[in-house]
């Protein structure tokens, strides 16, 4: 069965609200340049605003407030923690109710997604699922999101800009 599709091409619940959106949507992409740079390019393809958060590269907070999306590769070259804090350090000031933040790796995260978003909901003072969403997508599957939208939204997202090309488990 099939859900409905809005004006922005989202599948949605109709008893749910839909996030429709009157400008280009902003994506941020944090993780390693080579594994985010094809999602970029894809993403500005479809008219988003693309910033890039590639360490040590570090983007002005100017440019990611009021983010709509984020993606935060998790590579293999350093430990999942420290990547995701890092990520919350990145984020947090840019954080705007209605965002959704997808942790993004070739192996399982769910629990260090889970821990991401109650730090990034600890750091921002914005309460987890109901202002913003977080949704786990390992090795191209969405595993887990904070409700059954975020689980949607993520997917659809996944299927319109693609995944990080990441290689490797993540370090522990």
């Amino acid at each position: 069965m099939s859900r409905p599709v809005g004006p922005t091409g989202r599948s949605f619940h109709p008893e749910r609200p839909v996030m429709l959106f009157a400008h280009a949507p902003k994506l941020v992409l944090a993780g390693s340049y080579p594994a985010i740079r094809p999602v970029a390019d894809r993403a500005a393809a479809l008219d988003a605003e693309v910033v890039v958060l590639s360490s040590p590269i570090t983007a002005p907070i100017d440019d990611i407030v009021g983010f709509d999306w984020a993606v935060v590769a998790v590579d293999g070259a350093t430990p999942v923690a420290e990547q995701l804090d890092r990520a919350v350090e990145s984020l947090a000031g840019g954080l705007r109710r209605g965002a959704l933040v997808v942790v993004a790796s070739e192996q399982p995260v769910g629990p260090a997604a889970r821990r991401f978003a109650t730090d990034l909901a600890r750091v921002t003072g914005l309460p987890t699922g109901e202002a913003f969403a977080v949704a786990a997508c390992e090795a191209g599957a969405i595993t887990w999101g904070v409700d059954d939208q975020a689980v949607d939204e993520a997917a659809h997202l996944v299927s319109r800009i693609g995944l990080p090309a990441l290689d490797g488990p993540p370090a522990v």
